[in-house]
């Protein structure tokens, strides 16, 4: 029996039917309570089978639909030894193919682009978009191979929200069960009717998996993070003894293949059963309440452009100097402010429950390699992956994505990714940036002979180890 839709908050161990025991673990990298050896980020070996056994049998996310606009637009995806591409191959169907000639195994495409048929740059040789042999240039001089033998390999390929998956395992499950319970937890913010406003990739000085441990809890905000409590967001010295009693706790939630945490209010008041307030904001608890919403609205948008948009940056301008109707919170009353500017201007706005947003929390690890914030409005989508099978080097990624007007739902929209080779030439903004520089110190850190491995907080880190315990299955059951 496979657990799918049954959340724990337990304290660890957490075990799955059909998880490995730890004594299966060769004990350099098995996992102890709240515990992981550093050895599963620092040693080349535990890379080469996460190359070699994890990523090859995991769906991940390629792209975006709305990246391949066109008939022939592609996107190449690359981890370790496979490299794959997603083609468009008309208007209503996306292959994957493994990105690889049948001749001599030439790689057919890089990046992105746009091609009438997929031509190989070495022989030319020529395929369809629909993988089928097109031309064999002198076939009469080859062994004789029938035209399903020539065609491309392909690669299981899969959508959900706006989001396209492919997976090389052709046993493996089908997406949408790979993915519960996200799909439903999801659905009421409408992440197909998103299109992606910007994209960056970074070269990290570290570990794949210590880019997404980054953004998979928010205990690191009060240290990481001081100026989010506070109306003057440029302040970012260290977080006094008063504000360290209003951060946000954030308790994770462990799923059977995924997990989340969810900001809460302090943890003096907050309680496990309470769920994600949107009205709530960071603040100082001591200025104007309607300054210290809008403020922490604005600042999302002009800092890390993501989570809100130029839309909910004018209701919060509006609410500055709007009177609350009694009984009513300022951040309730920004909410039916973007909600009526949000409609008026054609926009789709379902009324999401307190149950919805209590399920859907802050931040999704959707395993193996993605992490996924919702939102109303806006998200974020975050993409790790190894860089040249160096364990101390990773590709990360971010993409911020906004809801579009109903009216442009059918309206092409093209969108290209910036890449930086340093993330200080990325203009991340102030908290990106304080992010990407804890990645490199964590790194060199965890190379001291006095660190043998993280310890965790059991409440608000265990999706850290969650991904550890998911990847284990991968790696040592066949």
């Amino acid at each position: 029996m496979t657990i799918v839709d049954e959340p724990t908050t337990s304290r660890p161990p957490i075990w799955f039917e059909g998880d490995v025991p730890p004594e299966e673990v060769p004990e350099k990298y098995r996992l102890g309570r709240a515990y992981i050896p550093k050895a599963r980020y620092l040693d080349p070996d535990f890379l080469d089978l996460e190359l070699g056994r994890m990523f090859p049998r995991t769906w991940q996310i390629a792209c975006r639909v709305e990246e391949l606009t066109d008939v022939g637009s592609f996107v190449e995806y690359a981890v370790g030894d496979f490299s794959v591409l997603v083609v468009r191959e008309s208007r209503t169907s996306i292959r994957a193919y493994h990105n690889s000639c049948r001749h001599r195994g030439t790689r057919l495409a890089r990046g992105r682009g746009r091609v009438g048929s997929l031509i190989c740059p070495f022989h030319g040789w020529r395929w369809n978009l629909d993988g089928s042999i097109r031309l064999v240039l002198d076939r009469e001089e080859f062994v004789p191979r029938s035209d399903d033998d020539l065609g491309l390999s392909q690669v299981r390929v899969d959508q959900w929200a706006g989001f396209v998956f492919i997976n090389p395992d052709p046993n493996a499950i089908p997406l949408l069960e790979y993915l519960d319970p996200i799909p439903r937890i999801f659905e009421p913010f409408q992440l197909e009717n998103f299109r992606l406003r910007w994209g960056k990739s970074v070269i990290l000085d570290a570990n794949w998996k210590t880019g997404l441990d980054a953004f998979l809890e928010a205990y690191h905000v009060a240290g990481t993070h001081p100026q989010l409590f506070r109306l003057d967001r440029t302040n970012d010295k260290l977080a006094s003894l008063r504000e360290l009693d209003i951060r946000p706790w954030a308790p994770t939630t462990v799923y059977e293949r995924h997990s989340h945490y969810s900001a809460l209010g302090p943890k003096s008041s907050a309680a496990k059963g309470d769920g994600k307030d949107p009205s709530k904001r960071s603040g100082d608890n001591v200025s104007d309440e309607r300054l210290n919403v809008a403020n922490a609205v604005q600042y999302l948008h002009e800092d890390m452009r993501g989570l809100e948009n130029e839309r909910s940056w004018r209701a919060a301008e509006a609410l500055k100097t709007a009177e609350v109707p009694e009984g009513m919170t300022a951040g309730k009353y920004f909410l039916e402010l973007y909600r009526e500017l949000s409609i008026e201007e054609g926009y789709d706005w379902p009324v999401i429950t307190t149950d919805q947003w209590t399920e859907a929390g802050s931040s999704w690890a959707v395993f193996p390699n993605s992490i996924i914030l919702p939102g109303q409005g806006s998200a974020f989508w975050y993409r790790s992956r190894p860089y040249e099978k160096d364990p101390n080097k990773s590709v990360f990624e971010v993409f911020s994505l906004d809801q579009i007007p109903i009216a442009d739902y059918d309206k092409k929209r093209y969108f290209e990714p910036s890449h930086f080779d340093d993330y200080r030439d990325a203009d991340m903004g102030q908290v990106f940036s304080q992010d990407f520089m804890n990645m490199t110190e964590v790194t060199t850190g965890m190379h001291s002979p006095s660190f043998d491995g993280h310890r965790l907080s059991e409440e608000q880190e265990m999706t850290i180890w969650n991904h550890h315990r998911v990847s284990d299955r991968y790696i040592w059951r066949d």
